[in-house]
């Protein structure tokens, strides 16, 4: 155990909650937030990010958005006794967040806290 901040690094503080993203039409880019195109600010300290679709092509980027080529991949959801872990982003707003995916409709999902 150790400390982070004032915050204990073995559990998660009692702030935080989730973010389903779901990435538009064409050019397939979406920011973090929850506002339209991700125009709301979602402060936090941490955020665990997963496919929740099981797409393989979703990327995210933090402050430019993402093409298909850049941009880090995001883990997808496996299902059927799969075991995938999360991504794990230290930030402090959602809205720093870029997504792309490859198809209309992926949906990523977003776990955070501050």
């Amino acid at each position: 155990m150790g400390s982070y901040t004032n915050t204990q690094t073995n559990r998660v503080p009692g702030a935080g909650g989730s973010n389903r993203v779901t990435i538009p039409a064409d050019p397939f880019q979406i920011r973090g937030g929850t506002g339209t195109g991700g125009a709301t600010s979602v402060p936090c300290r941490e955020c665990l990010i997963i496919a929740a679709t099981g797409s393989s092509n979703i990327r995210v980027r933090i402050d430019t958005a993402c093409t298909a080529t850049t941009g880090i991949p995001v883990p997808e959801h496996l299902l059927a006794n799969g075991l995938t872990y999360p991504l794990r982003i230290p930030i402090d707003d959602l809205n720093r967040l870029y997504f792309v995916g490859d198809t209309e409709n992926d949906v990523v999902d977003i776990l955070y806290w501050y």
